[in-house]
């Protein structure tokens, strides 16, 4: 998978574990919305090519 695709596919799950932070009890909103985004930057990092998989 090229890196364009792999950080794409991070993305969406940075965003749903983003999103998700109002609909589910498990951990906190804040917590939620702080993994969602850090999952988001290593997307970034993936695009950007400093990180490879």
């Amino acid at each position: 998978m090229d890196p364009k695709s792999s950080a794409f596919v991070i993305g969406i799950v940075g965003a749903a574990a983003t999103l998700s932070a109002y609909s589910q009890t498990l951990v906190s909103p804040t917590q939620c919305i702080g993994v969602g985004l850090f999952v988001l930057m290593f997307g970034l990092l993936v695009r950007e090519g400093l990180v490879s998989l």
